[in-house]
């Protein structure tokens, strides 16, 4: 009796709720039209609610994996979902669903998927099998090294970590101590200050530095007869230092022409098209006043061989304004290049970035 009285008063509760829901769900949506009346949206709820009353009951059965009526609840859910129309049975359908798929995942769990074991005679059948064909005899060194070669890929293994210290003796570093230098006397000190001539063991330094000189001032000649040829008007910067037959003398040929913008007997400048000029400045215009107080930056570029043969095939370069030096020139211009700070190797592009014409 009391039992009764209790799902008695829990249908009444229901059925207040979905009357107070019904309400709430017509006034918000009284200008749409469904072919469901309330009878039968208060059937799909009571069904709703008696499926997820029996999933809740009968939770333990339907995670077996044995059992087949997890299965059956998803079909009849599916089969109530086609008679959804509004939010209330939604909500519903969304609770069960909800429940349905945490028993599926807990099914999963529970699943069991070690039905191979390891046998070890069996394996060792199979190896012998694989080895020698299954034939009752010993095994051959060639059977051996066969077998090394098909399992090795399976046994990878990274090198163990070693100290190499370990493999050397320690011994104790040294302290380096500051030793002052003995106190000479006023007559040392005397022959010390003393003014010698200074003696030129390398006879050949000082020809090497005079042939860069001597090639410098050639190039600046060159640079002024090419100038004056064209009345005046600048030269191409890479048609005047590219030579199409040697590499090496192409990064001479820039190396000679940063000195001449160095000493501010040349200037480089951008033309409109963004490409560099290189003309010689006049005397005039180096005795004025106003040339020292202008910035005069070294012209040097870095250039590889295939930008060199880019660049003699773009400019369509045959014949190199600046000639062919001698091999004897070459050499004791590239000795210079290799004492100096390297500017051609290492630097960065040309400091031309200026519209306008002026020092470089």
């Amino acid at each position: 009796m009391a039992r009764e009285r209790n799902k008695r008063q829990v249908e009444v509760a229901t059925q207040e709720e979905d009357d107070e829901a019904d309400g709430e769900e017509y006034n918000s949506m009284q200008y749409l039209q469904f072919d469901q009346n309330r009878s039968e949206r208060l059937r799909v709820r009571h069904d709703y609610r008696v499926l997820i009353e029996d999933i809740q009951k009968n939770t333990h059965d339907m995670i077996n994996p044995e059992s087949k009526r997890l299965q059956e609840v998803l079909d009849e859910a599916n089969s109530l979902n086609k008679e959804v129309r509004m939010p209330r049975e939604g909500a519903l359908d969304s609770q069960a669903v909800l429940l349905i798929s945490n028993l599926s995942r807990q099914k999963a769990e529970a699943l069991h998927t070690d039905f191979v074991k390891f046998e070890p005679i069996e394996f060792a059948e199979k190896l012998i099998t694989f080895v020698d064909g299954g034939a009752d005899r010993q095994m051959t060194p060639q059977n051996w090294v066969m077998l090394g070669s098909a399992v090795q890929k399976f046994f990878k293994k990274s090198p163990a970590f070693h100290f190499m210290g370990g493999s050397f003796e320690r011994l104790a570093v040294p302290k380096m101590g500051n030793k002052r230098p003995p106190k000479l006397k006023e007559k040392d000190n005397l022959q010390e200050k003393a003014t010698v001539p200074k003696q030129l063991n390398n006879f050949g330094e000082g020809g090497r530095n005079e042939g860069t000189t001597q090639e410098v001032e050639r190039v600046f000649g060159l640079l002024k007869k090419y100038y004056k040829n064209t009345n005046n008007q600048p030269i191409c910067y890479f048609e005047f230092v590219l030579n199409p037959d040697s590499f090496g003398q192409t990064v001479e040929n820039v190396f000679y022409a940063s000195f001449l913008v160095r000493d501010g007997h040349a200037r480089i400048y951008l033309d409109d098209d963004r490409l560099p000029l290189i003309e010689p400045i006049s005397d005039e215009e180096r005795n004025a006043e106003t040339f020292d107080k202008m910035s005069k930056h070294q012209a040097i570029l870095s250039i590889t061989p295939a930008e060199w043969k880019e660049l003699v095939e773009v400019y369509k370069v045959e014949i190199p304004l600046i000639p062919t030096r001698d091999q004897t020139t070459v050499t004791n211009s590239r000795t210079v290049m290799s004492e100096s700070t390297s500017n051609v190797a290492n630097s960065s592009t040309p400091n031309t970035s200026r519209n306008s014409r002026g020092n470089s």
